[in-house]
């Protein structure tokens, strides 16, 4: 039998679909390296009881070492969170959540090369190369991701969001709070992703609600490893990772 060649259109066709489907593999596990979070709003008398019920509710589960996974209105974009009690003061947790070293190919398996554009202390712009197995025959797709810092003497804030790349949109934040008297640390990780073609947002959310349980918790597992002696820190960092930190890691 003679092999009949591969009609063009359908392979281009076919390459198309392969790399949106490794683009939004991909958008459910970008991490590393932002759009400020909506205050929360002013709650009726009536709904006090419910809404205290529920903050304790969270707070269990946190206790508990689960990650609370949420939705947030900001502006007129939902975002999803995720939210995760960490046994270290916000001192130690800041240099290795900010340092996108830290991220690859450990916290997050799937960043495989980190090259600073710009590194300053409140500011970083980052290409972000990611590995597309599955699908060997693609290229590494990559993105270009700006940071913005703020740390101050109780926690700290990061926004990103995608400046280049093959993604139409990522954007989001990290949010860090001292609990327990300042000796644990309450994380928050938001993101929204639009990968540029169509798929509902639904969808694109489900899959970002079943990522980000999976990067906090390997980066709880990080730190733990870190200061309980069993791991070293990533030597490579960037500047905003030192802003305000003075304890040292043996």
């Amino acid at each position: 039998m003679i092999a009949r060649p591969i009609n063009k259109s359908f392979a281009v066709r076919f390459k198309k679909l392969a790399t949106r489907t490794a683009l939004l593999g991909l958008a459910f596990s970008l991490s590393a390296s932002f759009t400020l979070a909506a205050p929360h709003p002013v709650a009726s008398e009536h709904a006090l009881p419910a809404v205290t019920a529920a903050v304790e509710a969270q707070r269990e589960e946190l206790e508990q070492g689960k990650v609370v996974v949420g939705l947030k209105d900001v502006g007129s974009t939902k975002f999803v969170t995720g939210k995760i009690l960490i046994n270290e003061s916000p001192e130690k947790v800041w240099p290795i959540m900010v340092n996108p070293f830290e991220f690859r190919g450990r916290i997050s398996p799937r960043v495989k090369k980190v090259e600073m554009v710009t590194d300053e202390p409140n500011l970083s712009v980052m290409k972000m190369t990611m590995d597309t197995s599955p699908l060997p025959f693609l290229p590494q797709l990559s993105y270009t991701v700006e940071s913005r810092y703020e740390k101050t003497e109780k926690g700290g804030h990061i926004e990103f969001r995608r400046v280049g790349g093959m993604i139409r949109d990522f954007r989001g934040y990290w949010d860090m709070a001292p609990a327990d008297g300042g000796s644990k640390t309450e994380l928050t990780y938001s993101m929204y992703i639009d990968p540029g073609f169509f798929v509902p947002q639904f969808i694109v959310r489900e899959g970002v609600k079943g990522e980000l349980p999976r990067t906090l918790t390997a980066l709880r597992k990080r730190i733990n490893g870190v200061y309980e002696g069993e791991e070293r820190l990533e030597r490579q960092t960037i500047v905003a990772a030192n802003l305000g930190n003075h304890h040292t890691v043996h």
